[in-house]
C-alpha cells in the first residue's frame, strides 16, 4: 500500500528536478511511496525517470505553483502527502520521521533548509537566507504558522483536503505557504517545525535577481492581507503602508542600499540585506 506520496512542481530546470528526484530514489523508506512530477513548462517535456516509482504529467500550460500541487495532490495515492520544491537536494532519509510524527499528534510537518549555490559556494545572500525564516535562531521557540513553508513539507492527504488545499489565487512568486500554515492553524491543525541539516536549497539569484523577485510578489501579498485582516502584525503590514516606509524606501535610498550590498560582502553587510528585503516588500505594495 502506497503511503506517502511526494509531489514535486517544476518549471524549468531539467537538471534540478533530476537531482531532485534522484535524492529521493537514494535513499530507502520503510513506508512505500510514490512520486509525482507535474511539469508546468510545455516547451520543455519530461519524459521519463525510469522508475515505476515516479509519475510525470507535463501541463499543456502553465497553471502556476499552487495549482500544480494541487494537480499533483489529486492524484495522490498515499494518505500522506510531501510537497518538495524541485531545487531541493535531501541528503538523509527525513520521510519515515515525518510519517512518525504525523501518525502521532501532528496533521502536518515542516523543515528548514541550507541555502548553496549550485557550485557548492555559499555566497553572502544565501548566508543571509540561512538567518531567515524557519533557519533563524532560536526558532523553535517562537514559531509561527505564517513561517510555513512547502520547500519540503509534510500534511495528512485527508486534513489537507479538508481546510481546501492550496489556494489557487495566488499567481507567480510567493506567500501561498504562510497562507496555507496559517489555514491550517485556524482549522485547528497541530504543524511541527522538525529542524534538519539535511535538505539543501540550490540558490543561485543575485541580488538584483533576488529583489525583483520580491517586488514581484505584492499582489500575492496583499492577497493574504485580504484573508487574514487580523495577522497584518506579523508581516509588518502597518509600518510597510505607513509614510514612514515611505521617507526610509525611497527609489534613492533604495538604489544606494543596493549599490551598496553588492559592493561591501561579509557578514556586517547583513543589515543592508534587511533593508532590502523590507524595502523590495514595501515597493511590491506599490505597484
Amino acid at each position: 500500500m502506497i503511503r506517502m506520496s511526494i509531489i514535486i512542481p517544476t518549471y524549468n530546470r531539467p537538471d534540478s528536478i533530476k537531482r531532485t528526484v534522484n535524492s529521493i530514489l537514494d535513499h530507502d523508506t520503510k513506508n512505500y511511496y510514490e512520486i509525482i512530477v507535474i511539469n508546468d513548462s510545455p516547451e520543455h517535456l519530461i519524459e521519463s525517470f525510469f522508475d515505476k516509482k515516479v509519475t510525470v504529467v507535463n501541463n499543456g500550460e502553465n497553471i502556476g505553483r499552487s495549482k500544480a500541487r494541487n494537480k499533483g495532490a489529486s492524484m495522490a495515492q498515499g494518505d500522506i502527502l510531501f510537497f518538495i520544491d524541485d531545487d531541493i537536494e535531501m541528503k538523509d532519509n527525513l520521510f519515515d520521521t515525518y510519517v512518525e510524527l504525523m501518525d502521532g499528534d501532528f496533521d502536518a510537518v515542516f523543515s528548514n533548509v541550507n541555502n548553496i549555490r549550485t557550485d557548492g559556494t555559499v555566497c553572502v545572500l544565501n548566508k543571509f537566507l540561512n538567518t531567515r525564516g524557519a533557519n533563524q535562531k532560536n526558532f523553535e521557540n517562537n514559531f509561527k504558522s505564517n513561517y510555513f513553508t512547502s520547500a519540503f513539507c509534510g500534511i495528512k492527504k485527508d486534513f489537507f483536503e479538508k481546510i481546501g488545499k492550496f489556494d489557487e489565487n495566488f499567481k507567480g512568486y510567493g506567500w501561498e505557504d504562510p497562507e496555507l500554515g496559517m489555514r491550517i492553524e485556524k482549522n485547528g491543525g497541530k504543524i511541527k517545525f522538525y529542524k534538519t541539516a539535511t535538505l539543501n536549497h540550490y540558490h543561485d539569484k543575485d541580488i538584483d535577481q533576488w529583489v525583483k523577485q520580491l517586488e514581484n510578489s505584492g499582489v500575492n501579498f496583499k492577497h493574504i492581507i485580504e484573508k487574514y485582516p487580523e495577522n497584518t502584525d506579523r508581516f509588518n503590514y502597518d509600518f510597510l503602508t505607513s509614510w514612514k516606509a515611505g521617507l526610509i524606501f525611497n527609489p534613492m535610498f533604495f538604489a544606494i542600499g543596493k549599490m551598496k550590498t553588492k559592493l561591501f560582502g561579509g557578514m556586517m553587510n547583513f543589515i543592508m540585506y534587511r533593508y532590502l528585503f523590507a524595502g523590495s516588500i514595501y515597493r511590491s505594495l506599490k505597484e
